[in-house]
């Protein structure tokens, strides 16, 4: 398997994986030009490559270019019914003449050789997932947008060779901030994002005890710094699992530009 975060933060997210034949865009939050260029850019793909286009939610951040995508890509596109339910017109598939097909929490299906298992989240939209991907060599788990980790959520994401998973906010500069009282609430809340101390305490219980990527991704450009979701996770990994810390190497994601399109090998236990 092999990857490249093409946009990762609150203003746009897409990822794309490939394995073999395989060819899957995640999301596509930023524009249809700067989705073409990225993918060129980084892995030497187009659009007009893809074998399927999955969707996490309806968030403008992750669905802003997914109008323009539909004009290159004559791939099917997978979301939930309530992710299609509350996209624009412009957006649903089956009007740009593009294939729908309806994911289920929990219900696991197949796309070439990569198998997807899509898991509810709590944020606010109408029936968010996040996804698993797993191939006869790897594992890859992007969990971003949601306001608090459950135990069933750690349990799917167990074993996995690599994650992409949010720390948008370091509490103390979101509550000092500038952004209005209603939107710290919203963010701070359940159904909102994770802080980077949340994230570190929720990747206790899912890292293996082997080798892994941990990309810290969706970092607020307002209420976030990358050095400081680094140093706040590093620490508290360090201090709750110190045997397998220097195992765990965290990567870094970028609004601007694309991560470097890597192979994904699993590692021994």
């Amino acid at each position: 398997m092999r990857f490249s975060i093409l946009a990762s933060g609150s203003s746009g997210n897409s990822i794309y994986i490939e394995h073999g034949d395989t060819r899957l865009l995640l999301d596509a939050g930023i524009s249809g030009k700067q989705l073409r260029m990225r993918l060129d850019a980084a892995c030497g793909r187009d659009l007009a490559d893809l074998t399927a286009v999955l969707v996490t939610h309806e968030h403008d951040d992750h669905v802003r270019g997914l109008a323009q995508v539909y004009k290159h890509a004559p791939s099917p596109v997978y979301m939930t019914e309530g992710t299609h339910a509350s996209l624009s017109d412009k957006q649903k598939p089956e009007l740009a003449d593009r294939t729908l097909q309806i994911v289920q929490e929990d219900v696991s299906f197949d796309i070439g050789t990569i198998r997807v298992t899509p898991f509810a989240i709590s944020h606010d939209a109408e029936q968010p997932v996040a996804y698993r991907f797993d191939t006869d060599d790897a594992s890859l788990a992007v969990i971003t947008d949601l306001g608090y980790v459950t135990d069933h959520q750690k349990s799917l994401l167990q074993n996995c060779d690599a994650y992409v998973f949010e720390s948008n906010h370091d509490v103390d500069m979101l509550r000092v901030g500038r952004y209005p009282w209603h939107l710290k609430r919203r963010i701070l809340g359940d159904k909102g994002h994770l802080s980077n101390t949340d994230a570190a305490y929720a990747l206790i219980d899912i890292l293996p005890d082997a080798p892994v990527d941990v990309y810290l991704a969706h970092l607020s450009e307002e209420n976030n710094q990358p050095d400081l979701a680094d140093l706040t996770v590093r620490q508290i990994l360090d201090d709750a699992r110190p045997t397998i810390a220097p195992e765990i190497r965290l990567k870094r994601t970028s609004r601007h530009e694309p991560t470097k399109f890597v192979d994904l090998i699993r590692q021994p236990v």
